[in-house]
């Protein structure tokens, strides 16, 4: 159908729930902005969808014939199937991560408010061009990139482990929802993130990056969030990070290093995708993706009381761990040579010099060896680095 042209007063909402009473309501409140079709069971709501080619649905998870998760992975096997957002009373992670993983757009947990629901389908509607532009040049590639696909090239090797993160990283890209990434310094964080983007539809996008342990606790909210003049001592009209990411994602590196007061902001920003400039009054719309990264173990932060843990839940809707260096020693070999080529130098590495590489345990992962092999190239003599060359700190 052509009747839709991304105006909220056009867009067709299908609401597949067996309680009457919540379809009366949602009915009332939304058909003066919406046009709202109704299904009380999942075979009458693939009927309607079919009907009626709706531009989002709104789906319950507890449905009489089956279960709405059910329901949503067959929903999402159409490459052109609209943004499904679900309803549920359930909170638990391992539900959700099922959700987004099936294709879910977003979720809501009930009870919830009529703002809360009407932002989430705002960010869906908002999408819809976009997300259908995308699908249409994947070549058939629905549910999840190859892991071949030429961005994941960054990341360098081809051992078991990292062949596992691409492909992670190739099924996540497509969809919306946020991302965890953990791992120890040095292993390629960044990269991880910088790829999900690239891989998705926003990759026309910005791609905010921001370190939150480089930045002063005093300052770590102007920062992220913008400022207005005279907020504070010497404060101008700014945007901060989030508003900069705006039709983007951003990328919060070392999020288990924010500060509490900024952490419960953030969880705001994540819940209602809006944010005040400190100093101003005016809530301002973000149309973005998080994700985030930390060396950490956010979980045990969680238990020692320095995360909070409804933020954790919020921000690890989908999981990423990037492993470390000495868990893929046999990409020691292919990082080398990576390096040296990037060095533009036809320098080999004697076989001794690679058996001190191979041996070392690498606690500062590939950022310590790609240091390494840059010290060694400059300290050889000759055209082969020797084991003398290779140097530790």
């Amino acid at each position: 159908m052509q009747y839709h042209k991304l105006g909220l007063a056009m867009i067709r909402i299908l609401f597949i729930d067996d309680d009457p009473q919540a379809q009366k309501t949602l009915s009332t409140v939304l058909r003066e902005h919406y046009v709202f079709v109704s299904a009380l069971t999942a075979a009458e709501g693939l009927e309607v969808m079919e009907k009626t080619d709706p531009d989002v649905v709104l789906l319950d998870i507890n449905l009489p014939d089956r279960s709405g998760l059910d329901l949503l992975d067959e929903m999402v096997q159409h490459p052109f199937a609209p943004p499904v957002i679900m309803l549920t009373a359930y909170g638990k992670v391992e539900f959700v991560k099922r959700a987004i993983q099936a294709g879910a757009y977003d979720y809501i947990l009930k009870p919830y408010t009529l703002e809360h629901l009407e932002g989430t389908i705002r960010r869906a509607v908002e999408n819809i061009a976009l997300r259908r532009a995308y699908l249409q040049s994947m070549a058939g590639g629905v549910r999840g990139l190859s892991p071949d696909a030429p961005v994941l090239g960054k990341l360098i090797g081809e051992s078991k482990a990292l062949k596992e993160l691409k492909t992670l990283i190739a099924r996540f890209a497509p969809g919306d929802s946020p991302v965890l990434i953990q791992g120890e310094s040095g292993t390629g964080k960044e990269l991880a993130a910088e790829a999900i983007h690239r891989l998705s539809p926003r990759k026309e996008g910005p791609f905010e990056a921001i370190n939150c342990g480089a930045i002063p606790e005093t300052l770590v909210e102007a920062e992220l969030f913008g400022s207005e003049k005279g907020a504070y001592t010497d404060a101008t009209s700014r945007a901060g990070c989030f508003e900069r990411a705006d039709g983007g994602t951003i990328f919060l590196d070392e999020i288990g290093e924010l500060p509490p007061k900024a952490q419960i902001t953030l969880l705001r920003v994540i819940e209602f995708k809006r944010i005040h400039r400190v100093g101003g009054t005016r809530a301002i719309p973000l149309n973005i993706r998080i994700l985030s990264a930390t060396n950490r173990d956010l979980k045990e932060e969680v238990k020692a009381g320095r995360f909070r843990r409804d933020l954790y839940y919020r921000i690890n809707v989908l999981f990423l761990q990037v492993p470390p260096l000495r868990h893929r020693d046999s990409d020691i070999c292919v990082l080398c040579a990576y390096f040296l080529k990037d060095k533009r130098t036809d320098l080999r590495i004697h076989p001794r010099a690679m058996e001190k590489l191979l041996t070392h345990s690498w606690p500062g992962n590939v950022r310590e060896l790609r240091n390494v092999i840059e010290r060694a190239a400059v300290l050889s003599e000759g055209d082969e680095i020797q084991a003398r060359d290779i140097q530790f700190y």
